[in-house]
């Protein structure tokens, strides 16, 4: 038996069904499909990935300038506007990112050394894991399309 922490189908299949809201699916945990909304944000972190690697000589700078115990978080609205990046203690960062990041917008925190190469890595990988979750959802939807 596959373990769904194993296996990023499986673990996004078991997720739809464990919590049909994290999906937009409303309220039925047997959906035939993952929400369309599920492959929308997958395409918009896609989009948004471009705008933080646009900025990333900008968040690299910020990063130079942090103070001791503080990490840089950068922000992107739903717009795609990059809304600039903000230094905040390590030890709030989990409350701050809440009051930065605005409604379904995205947040990405940076540590001490991070320079424009590695924002920019960390940009493609966001991108490639976001292209990764559109494949499954798709295959899984074409395979429940196929039992219907």
């Amino acid at each position: 038996m596959t373990d769904a922490r194993d296996n990023p189908e499986a673990r996004l299949n078991s997720e739809a069904r464990l919590n049909p809201e994290a999906e937009g699916i409303p309220g039925d945990a047997h959906a035939e499909r993952l929400s369309p909304q599920a492959t929308d944000r997958g395409h918009r972190t896609i989009e948004v990935s471009a705008v933080f690697a646009d900025h990333a000589d900008e968040i690299a700078a910020g990063v130079a300038e942090l103070s001791v115990g503080h990490v840089l978080v950068a922000v992107v609205d739903a717009d795609y506007a990059f809304l600039g990046t903000h230094s905040v203690p390590e030890n709030d960062m989990i409350e701050q990112i809440r009051r930065l990041e605005p409604p379904q917008g995205w947040a990405m925190v940076f540590s001490p050394g991070a320079d424009a190469d590695h924002v920019r890595s960390r940009t493609i990988e966001m991108a490639e894991l976001a292209r990764q979750r559109i494949a499954v959802i798709e295959r899984i939807n074409a395979r429940r399309a196929a039992t219907d």
